[in-house]
């Protein structure tokens, strides 16, 4: 028995060592192979991704209907909300050559009292940041306004999903329409005392059928605030869809989906199922390090400032997930997040897997 599974094992290397990479065919022998042969193993730092995304709070003050995160908090360990430490960055860039940091994934980033030091430092290290992601901009005081301008934080991305006070409180609980409008002037001000056209400012839309009427209104209002505009579907189906699609695909140029797999098939079709991108061109970290890959809630095990970021991305985990959505002959793994995914289901399902490529845009 022994001499038989010796044969058996070296017949499996034997093949792989051929391929000259790693083809996870033999969990026992994938648990067991030394990663350092594998197509997707980064063998020195210089090989990381040069941008990541790094969740910089994902404590938030609003309540908002939909939002699935404020929906887990109760079902979460008391650890999983906190905030970025300044040491912890400082790290993290100093031991790596990182170019570009998306500041985002959970949360509102503005309620992290250690943020302007990151913004100063980044700028130091000549590192672009960004937030995207979206923030809800009800709280943030003068001196991390004067952070964002004078350290040239580059594009922040605003939610507000109504060009009212009284539609915008529907969606945004807890949060002040009017508030938020005088913190964009703010910045503005800021921006013309300092000759800078940093930080660019877009407002987030979020399609409801509560807000569809103000759509027009919101372009006005986005226009007078020098911001530009982006529309986003709800994801959550039940929650007030939108009333009438063949106006609101007129007014914002989006194809209006009440099953969540139209809204899957469409951003394939559209090139920005970017999630998956995010595991090779602009890994998602958790504000404690944790590795999460995308911007979900999944996590592969390694730490970013506990293992150091190279190691935390040669985790075993990371790399098999890597060949499941780019090989459909790779077969799934329990402890490998991506097999409990709609996207990944929707791969399978679809027969299109990922061709690694590095022009995606993760706005």
């Amino acid at each position: 028995m022994q001499r038989r599974n010796f044969i058996k094992t070296a017949m499996c290397v034997g093949t792989i060592g051929c391929l000259g990479a790693m083809t996870p065919v033999c969990k026992d022998i994938y648990e067991d192979y030394k990663l350092k042969n594998d197509k997707f193993y980064y063998k020195s730092k210089d090989e990381l991704p040069k941008r990541i995304r790094l969740e910089a709070c994902s404590l938030c003050q609003l309540k908002c209907p939909a939002c699935t995160i404020r929906m887990m908090e109760k079902d979460m360990p008391k650890d999983w909300l906190g905030y970025l430490k300044f040491k912890d960055f400082k790290k993290l860039v100093d031991e790596n050559n990182i170019e570009r940091i998306e500041l985002s994934n959970n949360g509102e980033i503005f309620l992290n009292p250690e943020l302007n030091k990151i913004i100063k430092y980044a700028h130091e290290k000549n590192i672009t940041l960004t937030a995207l992601g979206g923030t809800n901009l009800n709280t943030i005081s003068d001196e991390t306004i004067e952070a964002l301008v004078k350290y040239k934080f580059q594009a922040l991305t605003v939610s507000i999903d109504g060009a009212t006070p009284e539609t915008y409180k529907i969606y945004r609980r807890g949060g002040d329409f009017n508030t938020v409008i005088n913190n964009i002037k703010k910045i503005n001000l800021c921006k013309k005392k300092y000759n800078s056209e940093f930080p660019r400012l877009k407002w987030q839309f979020i399609l409801f059928g509560h807000n569809e009427h103000e759509i027009e209104l919101a372009k006005k209002k986005a226009k007078e605030l020098n911001m530009g505009i982006k529309f986003k579907r709800n994801v959550i189906l039940t929650y007030s869809p939108v009333k009438n699609p063949t106006l609101v695909e007129k007014q914002t140029g989006l194809k209006i989906y009440n099953k969540m797999n139209g809204l899957i098939k469409d951003s394939f079709k559209r090139q920005k199922i970017y999630t998956c991108y995010m595991l090779f061109l602009s890994p998602q970290i958790d504000y404690n390090g944790d590795i999460l890959g995308c911007c979900r809630t999944f996590k592969f095990g390694g730490n970013a400032f506990r293992d150091g970021l190279l190691n935390a991305l040669n985790s075993k985990n990371y790399i098999y997930a890597k060949h499941m959505v780019t090989d459909l002959s790779t077969p799934p793994l329990d402890e490998v997040p991506c097999s409990q995914c709609i996207t990944y289901k929707y791969i399978k399902e679809e027969k299109s897997p990922l061709t690694p490529r590095d022009d995606i845009q993760f706005d």
